[in-house]
Formats: structure tokens, C-alpha cells, sequence
């Protein structure tokens, strides 16, 4: 592990410090953070396995006296923007000890970070954070960095109790990996920030075919919350009188609940059923009742899920919406104006 130190202050013992992978302190403080606050409130289960996940991580520490008090996660990724291979940093995840948040921890830490990704980014280059609309932390710490365009993300649910497997659907051959490329590539060209080389990963991608014709792909990541809380009455009631139930418990376990992440789709125009059997698929594949997609509302792709909507019941309990916050460094009008345009692409490949 390369620990690089970026800053210290000798009389207050305390120094910020940056690595490339994580302590086992700061795996421990992320797997006790509880991320939400006015929605759903969860812990993420499977940490250590996000984490895996980043594809050039920095791991930004202020500690105190050898304490580890806050810590934020950056992930390095490269996107295409108007045509031209751009570095970005990716705001991952953020987090403070209980004890010592309300402190202006997270403000100190952020002053030097930003400096730190500003010399490293290059240009053209941006950072970007998907912040969810209700969590007041985050924007905060958004709202500290500032940023230069915003997009919506709505957060799409779909949902099935008893998900089924579809005989026609299933994972990717190793002779359709090109072709779906290529085909990914061709149906987000309006798009901006895509990066297919770094996100498709061959080995979570389901497809749907018809014959010799593949009419669906998706591409489908586990995530794992322990849910701590949900809003309104259905919420109360769901975490409160349905969680004591041992059968209910079996059906939608809240203090596991399996979370299938969908990107990477590829929907064919009157092929609209296959694509919601093939997300059955991928969430029967998981032992999941729950799909969560992000697309730009701009996107063709989310209209098209949106107007054909056989999402389930289920997907009503959770809710809400992101915003894709993008801070840019040396860019120029028109590639301001692609950005600002849209549609912007939500990669597989950010972890979130």
C-alpha cells in the first residue's frame, strides 16, 4: 500500500494522508456509515466488495493523533467527452467518525483533496459526485466543492416478489462480447461521458435473444443494504410490523436486502417485453426482489423504460432521485455546452 502524505499540523496532531487502497480502520468506518437521511437509510453490506470495485482508487484520511476521523474515496476513471478521452475523479463516498462529525472535518479535508485532484486531473478534466437528493450531508459537501453542471438522475426501481428465470435469457457468450460492444457503443453516440472498455464487464452481463438475434442486454451488479430506515407510513410499516414476521422476513430480508444494479442496457424498439423478462432473469440470478436503474432523464433508454412501466409494486417503497454534479477544469464552450446538453451517460463502472 503507497501512503503519500498531504498535509500536517504539528500542534494539532493532526495530517491528512492519501493511499491507493484502504486501512483496515477506514474499512471499518464506511461499513458503520449509515448513508441517506430525509429517504431510505441503509449501511452497505458488502463494503469490502465495492471498494474492490474502483478502478484507480485514492483514499484521502484525516486523522488526529493516529485516529482516523474522516475519510473520503476517490476513484481516476477516463471518459469520452465531445469526441476526446478526458480524465475525471469520481467522488465516491464520504464519511466522519459519529463522535466528531459537526466539526468541519470534512471541510478541511475537502480543500486539500480538491487541490490534490486539480494537479493530478489534467486538462481538459472534471470531478463529478452522484449526490441523492435527500441526503443533506452530501450536498453540503457538493455544495463546498461546487460544481459547474448538474444533470437529473431519477432513480428507477423495478421489482418482482418471486423473480423468474426466462428460458431465452442468460449470461453473455464469449463470441457476443464484440458485436454488444460495438452495439452499446452505437446506441449511447449521443451520449456524453460514456466508457465502455472500463465498465463492460462481460461476466455480469445477461442478454435475451430471439433465435439468433439478441434483443436485450443488461448488465447487472449486487448490491447489499442493511436498511435502517424508510419514509412515510408504507415505510413504518414495512420495517415495523412486516420485519417481525419470519415470513415476511423470507420473502424481503431488510437486514439484507439484495439490490440488483442494471446498466449497460440495450432495449430493442417492440422487443420491450423480453427486456423486463430479462431483468426478471437478472434479478432471479441474485436472489434479489429489487432492480435499481439510473439513467439520465434525458436518455431515450429511460423514456422507453418509463413509458413501457411494468416496474411492480414493490418498486414504490423506495424512491427518489440523484444529481449528477460534474466540476470541470480547463474545458472550453463547446465541450461546457455538450455537458450541459446532454444526455449524460451513468456508467457501470462508477461505484456507487
Amino acid at each position: 500500500m503507497t501512503v503519500e502524505l498531504i498535509w500536517k499540523d504539528i500542534n494539532s496532531q493532526k495530517m491528512i494522508t492519501r493511499s491507493d487502497k484502504p486501512s483496515d480502520a477506514t474499512v471499518e468506518m464506511l461499513g458503520q456509515t449509515i448513508w441517506g437521511s430525509r429517504s431510505t437509510k441503509y449501511r452497505i453490506m458488502n463494503i469490502s466488495e465495492k471498494l474492490a470495485r474502483l478502478r484507480n482508487p485514492s483514499y484521502f484520511v484525516l486523522s488526529e493523533a493516529g485516529q482516523e476521523l474522516c475519510v473520503f474515496v476517490l476513484d481516476k476513471c477516463s471518459k469520452f467527452l465531445a469526441g476526446r478521452q478526458c480524465n475525471g475523479f469520481h467522488f465516491v463516498m464520504a464519511s466522519t467518525r459519529p463522535d466528531r462529525q459537526n466539526q468541519g472535518l470534512a471541510g478541511q479535508l475537502i480543500e486539500h483533496v480538491g487541490e490534490y485532484c486539480k494537479s493530478e486531473v489534467g486538462s481538459p478534466g472534471f470531478g463529478f459526485a452522484y449526490v441523492e437528493e435527500t441526503t443533506e450531508y452530501s450536498l453540503h459537501l457538493s455544495d463546498q466543492i461546487g460544481h459547474t453542471v448538474e444533470a437529473d438522475i431519477p432513480l428507477t426501481l423495478f421489482a418482482r416478489f418471486f423473480p423468474r428465470r426466462d428460458p431465452s435469457a442468460g449470461l453473455i457468450r464469449p463470441d457476443e462480447v464484440q458485436p454488444i460492444m460495438a452495439r452499446l457503443e452505437e446506441s449511447y453516440k449521443d451520449h456524453e461521458l460514456t466508457d465502455f472498455p472500463s465498465s463492460f464487464k462481460s461476466e455480469e452481463c445477461f442478454v435475451s435473444r430471439e433465435g439468433s438475434e439478441i434483443v436485450a442486454v443488461a448488465q447487472a451488479e449486487l448490491l447489499r443494504w442493511a436498511v435502517v430506515s424508510m419514509p412515510g407510513i408504507q415505510g413504518v410499516f414495512l420495517l415495523n410490523i412486516l420485519k417481525r414476521l419470519p415470513w415476511f422476513n423470507r420473502l424481503l430480508n431488510l437486514e439484507d436486502l439484495r439490490i440488483v444494479r442494471i446498466g449497460n442496457l440495450i432495449l430493442n424498439k417492440g422487443h420491450e417485453a423480453a427486456f423486463f423478462s430479462l431483468l426478471e432473469t437478472c434479478l432471479h440470478y441474485h436472489q434479489a426482489k429489487i432492480g435499481l436503474i439510473m439513467l439520465d432523464a434525458r436518455s431515450p433508454s429511460f423514456r422507453a423504460i418509463r413509458e413501457y412501466g411494468k416496474m411492480g409494486l414493490l418498486a414504490h417503497s423506495i424512491s427518489g432521485s440523484a444529481k449528477l454534479r460534474i466540476d470541470v477544469v480547463g474545458m472550453n464552450e463547446m465541450m461546457l455546452a455538450q455537458l450541459r446538453n446532454g444526455p449524460l451517460m451513468v456508467s457501470a463502472g462508477d461505484v456507487l
